[in-house]
Order: C-alpha cells, then sequence, then structure tokens
C-alpha cells in the first residue's frame, strides 16, 4: 500500500551491499518496479501464480519481506525451502514462523520471541540525520502538506479546500510535496499561489521550513518527529489508525480517518495550532522525546545476525 515499504527497502539495501541484493515485486506493483529500477537495483516482478515460487526460484540465502501480512503457508513454504526470513510490519500468521520480525509501526499483541516492534526500531533516512531541527516559531509563515508518495484518498485537496481560504486571508504559505505516484496534480492548479514540489528527492528541508505540518499515519510521522514539527495526523485506511506512535502521547494530534472528516473540523484542528504557539511548542517538545537516531543502526545489527547465520 503506497510507497512505504519500498523506501524501506531501498535503504536497507543500501546499508548491506556487501550481499548480492535482489528485489521481487508483486504483480499488481508496477510504481514499486519502476521506483527501484530507478536506483539501478536488479528487480522482478512476479511470474508465477504464487509468489513465494518466485521467491524459491531465486534461490535467496534470506528473504526480507516487507508487504504487510504474511500467511503462515507462505513463510513455511519458503522456510522450508532452507531460505531464512525476515518480516517487517507483520501481524499475520506469518509472522510467528519467521526468523525475525520487525514491527515498527504497529503495536503486536502478544511478546513473541524474535519480534521487535516500536520507534526503537524504525530506519530512518540519511537526508533526517543531516538536518537540524528548529524551536517553532512564535507565528505561523508556512504549512506543508505531505501525504506519501501515493496519497490514495487525495487528502491533499481535501486539506487545502479546508485551510485555502484561511491561509490566503493570514498570509500563510501553502506548500505540497506530492509524490511518486500521485494522480491529482491538475486538481492542484485551482489553487492559487501554493508551492508544489513534484516528487522532491529532499523532504526534510521542506519539513524544517515548515511550522506546521499535515501528514497520514505513515512512515512520515516519524521523520516529523526527528526534525520535532508540529503536526496534524490524517490517516489514509482503517490499518493506518493502529499506528500507535501517531498519537498525542508522542506529539501528534491524531484527527482519524482522513475520508470521514468533515472541512469544519480540518480547519479547526489547524486554526487551533496557528493562533496557539504554546500547544505548538508543547507539541516539539513532546517529539524531540524519541530518540530515532539509533533505530537503524540497531535494526541492521538484526538483520545482519540473520544474514550471517544463513
Amino acid at each position: 500500500i503506497g510507497l512505504g515499504h519500498v523506501y524501506n527497502t531501498l535503504l536497507i539495501a543500501n546499508d548491506i551491499l556487501n550481499h548480492q541484493i535482489e528485489f521481487l515485486v508483486d504483480s499488481r506493483s508496477q510504481l514499486a518496479y519502476d521506483k527501484i529500477s530507478a536506483k539501478n537495483y536488479s528487480v522482478r516482478i512476479q511470474a508465477c501464480e504464487d509468489i513465494a515460487d518466485d521467491v524459491i526460484g531465486l534461490n535467496p540465502d534470506v528473504v526480507i519481506n516487507d508487504r504487510l501480512d504474511t500467511s503462515k503457508t507462505y513463510v513455511s513454504k519458503i522456510r522450508n525451502a532452507g531460505i531464512r526470513v525476515i518480516n517487517f510490519e507483520d501481524l499475520g500468521d506469518g509472522a510467528k514462523e519467521a526468523d525475525l520480525v520487525i514491527n515498527a509501526i504497529y503495536p503486536e499483541k502478544e511478546v513473541l520471541p524474535r519480534h521487535y516492534f516500536g520507534h526503537d526500531y524504525f530506519i530512518l533516512r540519511d537526508e533526517f540525520f543531516l538536518t537540524t531541527p528548529r524551536p517553532p516559531a512564535p507565528d505561523v509563515s508556512r504549512v506543508l502538506l505531505t501525504f506519501g508518495g501515493v496519497d490514495p484518498n487525495n487528502l491533499t485537496c481535501r486539506v487545502l479546500e479546508a485551510i485555502h481560504p484561511y491561509c490566503q486571508s493570514h498570509d500563510i504559505a501553502i506548500s505540497v510535496a506530492a509524490g511518486f505516484g500521485y494522480q491529482h496534480y491538475e486538481k492542484l492548479e485551482e489553487y492559487k499561489n501554493i508551492n508544489i514540489y513534484k516528487n522532491c528527492t529532499n523532504i526534510s528541508r521542506h519539513m524544517q521550513s515548515a511550522d506546521i505540518i499535515f501528514t497520514s499515519a505513515g512512515r512520515t510521522t516519524y521523520e516529523v518527529a526527528s526534525l520535532r514539527v508540529p503536526a496534524i495526523v490524517m490517516a489514509q485506511n482503517p490499518r493506518e489508525l493502529t499506528h500507535f506512535f501517531a498519537s498525542a502521547e508522542y506529539g501528534f494530534l491524531n484527527l482519524g480517518l482522513g475520508a470521514q472528516l468533515e472541512m469544519e473540523d480540518i480547519l479547526e484542528a489547524f486554526t487551533g495550532l496557528v493562533e496557539n504557539h504554546e500547544s505548538r511548542t508543547y507539541m516539539a517538545e513532546l517529539l524531540a522525546k524519541t530518540d530515532l537516531a539509533s533505530g537503524r543502526k540497531r535494526t541492521l545489527k538484526l538483520i545482519n545476525d540473520v544474514v550471517e547465520q544463513a
């Protein structure tokens, strides 16, 4: 769903280049195929009816799955072929069969061996290590809308409709960072005086310069937290509602399922933050309490431990 899994696996691949790496995407993921190919990795698209047969056909020592919930049948079939299995964001029955499971986003319902979950295992991109957070300014002058690489519910335009008149009358600049798979650029043209960044490769600088960010409840929330920018979260789908990190406890204003929100609710949440510097400062303080810098190193050690045993 979306491109979060693509960016995550590209980061992992970049950090284990001392091994031979091949990518496999399912038959519905042409967008993922194109994105990975652009990074010059060897990538194949599903050819067999059962993608487990494609995996086994590649004869790997280790397979890293980042495809949400897996089945017991799928993981067992791969392991029975002598292949070690590492799963990301997996709450399915297959997770119990894997050699390693890492869930940085979804909370697990039970404690299981070889399962690691929570923000301690989020893999932060290089650009966020190199970008310095700044304290909230007394006045809001810029808001950023970024709803992932695809934004399937077009929450971008939903937020624009709600806040554009207010921003125009209060001299607040609007920036939109739309991703690789966004399909509604023509609708953005209906809104005057907004900055549109297509397929931007360095989103951290746009986040850093924003006073408030609108985003969905995926991996972007961790990136926002690393820069300590007050953010309003709107979930793309019911699964995103289970993302425990995108909550008030960690400094976010989470409005719930974006497609079900009224324009008035979005505007009220936004103006409430714009007009309350104290609230924005408190949100930034909560965001700063989460140490995201060590997650990448910690996760790669777990992966390499499995690889070395293969």
